[in-house]
């Protein structure tokens, strides 16, 4: 009896938790069909359908099932009210001898008999009834309850992906008014842009958003701005970004230098089809791990993307085993190139202006290629302008050696001196070795020594291995 009763107990404190939980499901349904009534779909509104019509029916039966339990025990309660009154009063108060219970036999209890004769059936079989009807309630219960659970998490995916779709056209038309400011160089309301883009989880914005901050002023802080926003982007998987967080490797913007880092970016962006990824990857391939089948697999890749400097790798670096192949990537590059630097491409302009000099892939004509290197220096004197500490160290380059430009050693110094004082590891390698040969600067070995080992503690494997010749 006590099982029992134990038993009716925990079913009513379960009865009462269920009232609960479909007081909660169903007022949490409505609050979402409210919230989300201009962005839910169809099955949104057919959950909520469902959970509006199967939930109160929950409810009426957990009450029908709690009503049933308080009136099995207040039953229970009555009949044993009745039976302590049946029982005698003076033998109930009566003391029991310790004799007569030792040694006499204890009456035993008798079968009710019936004015009839017939001993009544027990109550055992009803009471076994009473059990398998409360499990059976239970269990009904129980499936009812998963069911509305289920639902109400089904129409809570379904509002939350809703409002992610409605939010992702803003987010997208937020980028491309980023995109326009930054195209017409207005780079406070483009960088605005961008970070309230990447806020809402654009992979696209927090590139863009490192790009200006590399771009922009280029001093290390917001150098280490721009390589946590690359790798923001990166960690989503974004191609460019994965690219250009290798470029921060090689480079040591923002970063160390470390080339194995280098290598793995653009291997994974490489693998999602980046085609300046795969030329980086299979030049690095060949010329740090010598890994030539490796390299040229993704240059031939790179290559077929229609990277011209992917074109222009394999030509050289079949040169002199396959001259045939050679002359056809060669040929193909220069058609590439020519394109890319009709529009203006600074990049594409010089190596095309290196293959007029040169006569690869094209017939050798030095005054072509004295116009494309012009075109080419205002290219990367732009860039410089703009702060761009490696077309900075390229545009000091053709001012040492007069490409493109009237040779002025004092005007090379100037720019490598400009990279190096962003902290830029090519930069100060270039001015270190300026300082130390006395190249359009006066001569001081121990000032140029000093921006080399600055430059080798970045990673800079030429700084580090002319200072090792000098037993510095």
């Amino acid at each position: 009896m006590k099982l029992k009763e134990s038993f009716d107990n925990c079913m009513a404190t379960l009865g009462c938790l269920a009232g609960l939980v479909v007081f909660f499901s169903v007022g949490g349904s409505v609050c979402y069909i409210s919230l989300c009534k201009n962005t839910i779909g169809i099955w949104g509104w057919l959950i909520g359908a469902v959970l509006l019509i199967v939930l109160p029916v929950i409810a009426v039966i957990v009450l029908i099932g709690l009503w049933n339990l308080v009136r099995d025990a207040w039953l229970k309660k009555r009949k044993s009210g009745e039976d302590d009154d049946s029982m005698p009063p003076e033998e109930a108060r009566r003391p029991v001898d310790p004799y007569e219970a030792a040694v006499l036999p204890q009456a035993q209890p008798q079968p009710e008999v019936s004015d009839s004769g017939i001993v009544p059936e027990s109550h055992e079989g009803n009471r076994t009834e009473t059990v398998s009807k409360t499990l059976w309630i239970k269990i009904v219960l129980d499936g009812l309850f998963i069911l509305a659970w289920a639902c109400t998490v089904l129409l809570q995916y379904q509002c939350s992906r809703d409002e992610k779709q409605s939010e992702e056209p803003k987010t997208a038309v937020i980028c491309k008014d980023g995109m326009t400011a930054y195209v017409a160089k207005d780079y406070d309301a483009a960088v605005e842009k961008f970070a309230k883009a990447a806020e809402r989880g654009s992979a696209k914005a927090k590139y863009m958003l490192g790009i200006c901050y590399y771009d922009g002023t280029g001093d290390d802080e917001n150098w280490d701005v721009a390589f946590r926003c690359f790798y923001e982007a990166a960690k989503m998987d974004y191609p460019d970004a994965l690219y250009r967080l290798g470029v921060c490797c090689e480079q040591a913007v923002g970063t160390e230098r470390d080339m194995g880092k280098a290598l793995i970016c653009w291997l994974k962006a490489a693998k999602l089809g980046h085609a300046e990824s795969q030329f980086r990857a299979g030049e690095l391939a060949i010329d740090e791990f010598g890994e030539y089948d490796d390299g040229i697999e993704w240059l031939r890749k790179s290559a077929e993307q229609g990277n011209p400097f992917a074109m222009r790798r394999l030509g050289s670096v079949f040169e002199g085993k396959d001259k045939a192949e050679s002359d056809d990537w060669y040929r193909k590059a220069a058609e590439a190139l020519y394109k890319a630097a009709k529009q203006g491409d600074g990049r594409a302009q010089f190596e095309l202006a290196g293959l007029c000099r040169d006569g690869l892939g094209v017939k050798k004509d030095p005054a072509e290629a004295d116009k494309w290197f012009v075109l080419a220096a205002k290219n990367y004197r732009a860039a410089a302008e703009r702060g761009d500490p490696d077309a900075q160290c390229t545009l000091g380059g053709l001012y040492q050696k007069g490409v493109g430009v009237e040779k002025d050693e004092a005007e090379a110094v100037k720019w490598f001196r400009c990279a190096a004082e962003q902290g830029f590891m090519k930069g100060k390698s270039l001015l270190g070795m300026a300082y130390f040969e006395g190249k359009g600067v006066k001569k001081d070995e121990s000032e140029g020594i000093r921006w080399l080992h600055e430059a080798a503690d970045q990673g800079d494997e030429a700084a580090e291995d002319f200072l090792e010749s000098l037993g510095k």
